[in-house]
């Protein structure tokens, strides 16, 4: 995503231009999606979360920060709306748990290329998603978007030491999860292949 050309249909988002919502919906939404797939583990609520969050954006674009990244700040709009979805569970968990009964496992279609591809990456992203929410985020931020430390601790609003305790908590779980001896630099690799 080229951040000059994003930054010239923000302002003519701002300005009103319909148009603009769409090219800029475009440019997004494949990491947005990807994003929001990794976080939850109820695939079925992945494109209300993503309705919601673009919902969000508009409502919130004209009190962007055009000093900070756009992508760190929707990031800022995707972790609350994850949360505020996280927080309604309890509303459905009657549906849910009738659902998990029958044991159905409804197809939910993904955008064009899914976050995960290879087999050995869908077996990386099932370890992911058994990690805590708390985890599972900076996991997510730290190898997916290659967010330092200081900017996931800034978006999840949590100190810069408990960012780094989480991703070393979850690089220790995710070993766990695959059994093996990687050690860190080579668990990184294998993460940062799957972008």
């Amino acid at each position: 995503m080229n951040e000059q050309m994003l930054d010239l249909w923000l302002d003519k988002l701002i300005a009103g231009d319909q148009e603009a919502f769409e090219v800029v919906y475009s440019m997004t939404s494949k990491k947005i999606y990807g994003t929001v797939a990794a976080m939850v583990s109820n695939k079925e609520d992945v494109h209300d979360i993503v309705s919601e969050i673009y919902c969000q954006l508009w409502r919130a674009l004209p009190s962007y920060d055009r000093k900070r990244p756009f992508l760190l700040w929707v990031n800022g709009i995707v972790i609350r709306q994850v949360k505020s979805w996280r927080r309604q569970i309890w509303r459905r968990f009657r549906l849910l748990e009738r659902k998990n009964r029958l044991g159905e496992k409804p197809h939910v279609e993904m955008p064009d290329e899914p976050l995960l591809e290879t087999e050995s990456s869908q077996e990386m992203q099932r370890a992911i998603m058994t990690l805590p929410f708390k985890l599972r985020s900076v996991i997510i931020y730290r190898f997916y978007f290659d967010y330092s430390y200081d900017e996931i601790a800034e978006l999840l609003q949590i100190p810069i030491g408990t960012a780094k305790s989480r991703n070393h908590l979850a690089l220790k779980r995710i070993r766990a999860w695959f059994d093996t001896e990687l050690n860190g630099e080579e668990l990184q690799e294998c993460l940062f292949q799957k972008k």
